[in-house]
C-alpha cells in the first residue's frame, strides 16, 4: 500500500511539475527519502523533488547532499540544483546563503549546561531505557556535538562536559520546554479563536526553525517517528538561546 501511495504521489508531482499545492505531498516524499534503503529508490525520489519541490524540501535534501554517501550526495545535488534554478531570491533570504549547507548546520546559542539538559531530552526518546548517566547519552551528546556547532571549552568531549558539571538543573530546564511548550500552545489556540494570523514575520521563523529540525533530523538519523521528533526537537530549542 505504502510502496503504491508513494508511486502515485511520484507520478503525480512528476506530471504537475512545481505547484504550492503539492505541499503535503512532497512532505510525503520527504519522509520517504530518509527511509529509503535502496540507491534507485533514492534517486527516484530526488528526481521528482528536483522537478517539483519546492525550498521546504532544501534542508532534507541539502542533509544527504552533505553526507558521506557520494551516490545519494550526488542525487541530492542535482535535486538541490533543480530547485535553485527556479527559485527566485526574496526579501526575506538570500538565495545562496539558502542553499548552503552551512546555512543549515545548527549553532548551539546556549550554556553548556543546557546543552547537557537538550542531549538528555534527545536520549530520552531515543534511548527510552537509558539512564542519564549511562553511556547511552554521552554517545547521543557526541552525535550532536558532530552535527552542531557546540563550544565545548575547556571539555574535550560530552562525558567530560557532563561529569565535570555536576550543578547543572535537569528538571529546571525540562519545565522551562514544557513552559515554553503550553505558552505556545496557548497563544496559537487564542490566534485560532480569534480568526488571527501569525505576522509574515512569525510565520519566516517558525517555518526556518521547522526546516532546521529537518535538516538535523535527517542528519541524525535515529530510529525515531518523525513526527515525534521534530517536535522534541522544537521544543527542546527554547534551551538554545544565548543569554
Amino acid at each position: 500500500m505504502e510502496f503504491s501511495k508513494k508511486n502515485s504521489i511520484m507520478r503525480k508531482l512528476l506530471a504537475d511539475g512545481y505547484s504550492e499545492d503539492n505541499a503535503q505531498d512532497e512532505l510525503y516524499l520527504m519522509q520517504a527519502l530518509r527511509a529509503a534503503d535502496e540507491l534507485e529508490g533514492f534517486r527516484d525520489i530526488c528526481r521528482v523533488l528536483g522537478k517539483a519541490a519546492g525550498l521546504f524540501a532544501v534542508p532534507t535534501l541539502m542533509a544527504f547532499a552533505v553526507g558521506d554517501d557520494p551516490d545519494r550526495s550526488m542525487a541530492s545535488v542535482l535535486a538541490l540544483a533543480e530547485i535553485s534554478a527556479r527559485t527566485q531570491p526574496g526579501d526575506t533570504f538570500d538565495k545562496w546563503d539558502f542553499f548552503s549547507p552551512a546555512f543549515w548546520r545548527p549553532r548551539w546559542l546556549g550554556s553548556q549546561t543546557q546543552f547537557i539538559s537538550y542531549v538528555c531530552c534527545i536520549s530520552g526518546l531515543v534511548e527510552k531505557d537509558q539512564h542519564l548517566d549511562g553511556d547511552g547519552i554521552d554517545l547521543i551528546g557526541e552525535r550532536l556535538i558532530a552535527e552542531m556547532d557546540v563550544h565545548l571549552f575547556p571539555y574535550e568531549s560530552f562525558k567530560e562536559l557532563r561529569l565535570c558539571t555536576p550543578d547543572w538543573d535537569a528538571g529546571g530546564d525540562v519545565k522551562r520546554i514544557l513552559n515554553d511548550v503550553a505558552g505556545d500552545m496557548l497563544v496559537s489556540a487564542i490566534l485560532k479563536n480569534g480568526g488571527i494570523g501569525n505576522s509574515p514575520d512569525s510565520l519566516y521563523e517558525e517555518n526556518l526553525l521547522n526546516m532546521r529540525c529537518d535538516f538535523l533530523l535527517t542528519r541524525l538519523n535515529f530510529d525515531i517517528d518523525y513526527g515525534v521528533f521534530r517536535y522534541l526537537l522544537k521544543a527542546a530549542d527554547v534551551l538554545n538561546r544565548a543569554g
